[in-house]
């Protein structure tokens, strides 16, 4: 029977408390988190052990801390630890600087992508007349700023002219004018009434262009169309530049200005993190969906953003330089947050912070580093007495209980399941020859949210964000080798828990596990009838285990003199 070391014993050695600083020990190369008061071999690998040194703060610590003030320093105040290279090597490693970065909080939202009425041009008729000669035949027709659109033959325009012409042989500029301004009046764009000016004759039949580039987005007329004043005759739209009319929280729309940075993807258009500007805050709240609305303005000049499109839209309030550092280096305890400080000469000192917001995986830092500070964001010995970072959980596997004694409720389980059904619906759809849709599996890339705060610190930790990042990738699949290749990687990060957790449950459910021999690749199906989704590969069929480990660690006490794992 196997035995482990508890958490709070395994924080005692690495972090090295005072009084156990004070004595000789001796730890494992190859495992860290083993400690002994006497030298011997690891009970675990058989390596000879190595003489842990451990030193108080230096001088340079010490001056640090005296910067302090006094009411923080007892909290803040640590021993420093001092880690043998080869060990630090083998462990891992990684760090990382405190930098300063411009970032604020983000709020997600989605919206509709709509036409900017600023580009759209109407033409009405003014006068009674009859559409001669047009040039446009059909709704999305494209026309260019300054084409000839029709020719429009009114009585009343051609004698509106001659006044026009008569005014221009007086020579007087007063009832030139007023000629003119009748003519537009009367609905004749300038264009034409400077070629009137110009040549000194009449358009027996009126020419209207095109006063804008754009699609014709409204069609009302025919050749021989009787107008009458006040028709629309036609509308002109253009998609330089589009709308997106956003929903927002009405808790978030008071930190929204049009300052406001925001970004906006269309992922069923293949459309990603284009910037846009605020356009308009509207100054009413939805009273049934409690949302306020926003209308961005968006550069469309390649015409990919079609209107009625569905946009993903993210806003960044209270932007600021901030003093930040990436969220995995921070430990959780019931002290609050602490990191661990990589120093000169292989030591590392943990260090009390107080964070801020978080942004995009970084986390700001309102006390407690300094500028260029370096911070450990990956290492097996990073244990806090509450939660781990992952690489330590992956070495320390011994520690995790079995998947089949997780304490899982009905809807917990059924949010896993999403993830089985994922895979199904990939192996589902390469099998008849159809490309899976990414939004069809978008729904179960948020199931970490929920599922994750429950089991961190678990074996099913890894298998949630395993399967998480197989799908995350598969949101940029086109081609089938890549849904092949994704399909593979999402059974691989479920196989653990397929087999280990809840076999008997998905055996009851007739679900079928294959491997193609030949290429180790897996697919999860439904249905006897065997359906390879690679096209190659000799199909094995997985049987399901009638029984799984269910034996829980036992947790022993520490013997005196150090924490031992014993076997």
């Amino acid at each position: 029977m196997r035995q482990f070391i508890p958490a709070f014993f395994l924080i005692l050695a690495l972090f090295a408390v005072p009084a156990m600083a004070q004595a000789e020990q001796y730890t494992c190369p190859m495992h860290p988190h083993y400690v002994a008061d006497r030298p011997g071999t690891c009970p675990i690998c058989g390596m000879d052990l190595v003489e842990l040194a451990s030193e108080q703060e230096s001088e340079d610590d010490g001056a640090a801390m005296e910067s302090m003030d006094n009411s923080d320093k007892g909290g803040m105040e640590r021993t420093t630890v001092t880690i043998d290279p080869e060990t630090i090597q083998n462990t891992g490693i990684r760090t990382e600087e405190a930098q300063m970065a411009s970032f604020g909080t983000l709020v997600r939202s989605y919206g509709d992508v709509t036409e900017n009425v600023r580009l759209q041009f109407d033409i009405s008729a003014r006068v009674e007349g009859w559409v001669e000669d047009l040039k446009v035949q059909a709704m999305g027709d494209e026309v260019k700023k300054g084409d000839l659109l029709f020719n429009l033959y009114s009585p009343a325009l051609i004698s509106a002219q001659q006044d026009l012409i008569s005014a221009i042989a007086t020579g007087y500029k007063g009832r030139i004018d007023s000629a003119a301004k009748r003519l537009v009046s009367l609905g004749m764009q300038k264009r034409a009434i400077e070629e009137v000016k110009s040549r000194r004759k009449a358009f027996q039949s009126v020419p209207y262009y095109a006063e804008s580039d754009g699609l014709v987005s409204a069609m009302n007329v025919r050749d021989g169309t009787y107008a009458k004043p006040g028709m629309n005759l036609m509308t002109l739209q253009n998609y330089d530049t589009v709308w997106v009319d956003v929903s927002v929280a009405e808790q978030d729309i008071p930190y929204i200005t049009k300052e406001t940075k925001a970004m906006v993807s269309l992922p069923a258009l293949g459309v990603k993190e284009k910037e846009a500007a605020i356009d308009y805050i509207y100054p009413t709240i939805d009273r049934a969906t409690r949302t306020g609305r926003i209308r961005l303005v968006l550069d469309n000049a390649d015409g990919k953003l079609k209107p009625g499109a569905y946009a993903d839209v993210e806003l960044e309030t209270g932007v600021d330089r901030r003093l930040s550092i990436p969220g995995d280096a921070i430990l959780k305890s019931k002290d609050g947050d602490f990191v661990v400080v990589a120093m000169d000469q292989g030591r590392f000192q943990p260090r009390k912070i107080l964070a801020g917001l978080k942004y995009k995986g970084r986390t700001e830092v309102l006390d407690g580093l300094a500028e260029k500070d370096k911070v450990v964001v990956s290492g097996q010995f990073l244990i806090d007495s509450e939660s781990a970072l992952r690489e330590s959980f992956r070495k320390m596997q011994r520690m995790q209980m079995p998947l089949a004694l997780l304490d899982m409720t009905d809807d917990q389980l059924a949010m896993i399941d999403h993830l089985i059904d994922a895979a199904i619906y990939i192996q589902k759809e390469l099998t008849t020859g159809r490309t899976p849709n990414p939004n069809m599996i978008m729904p179960a890339i948020t199931l970490g949210d929920h599922l994750m705060p429950v089991f961190r610190g678990t074996k099913l930790q890894f298998v949630l964000e395993d399967a998480e990042m197989a799908l995350k990738a598969a949101q940029d699949n086109v081609t089938d080798k890549e849904w092949q290749t994704s399909l593979n990687d999402l059974v691989t990060a479920l196989k653990p828990w397929l087999l280990e957790g809840k076999p008997q449950h998905y055996k009851s459910k007739g679900l079928q596990f294959y491997m193609a021999h030949g290429l180790d690749t897996y697919w999860l199906q439904l249905g006897d009838a065997m359906e390879n989704p690679y096209g190659e590969g000799h199909p094995m069929k997985i049987d399901w285990p009638d029984k799984v480990e269910a034996e829980a660690p036992e947790i022993t006490e520490m013997p005196a003199g150090g924490a031992h794992a014993n076997h």
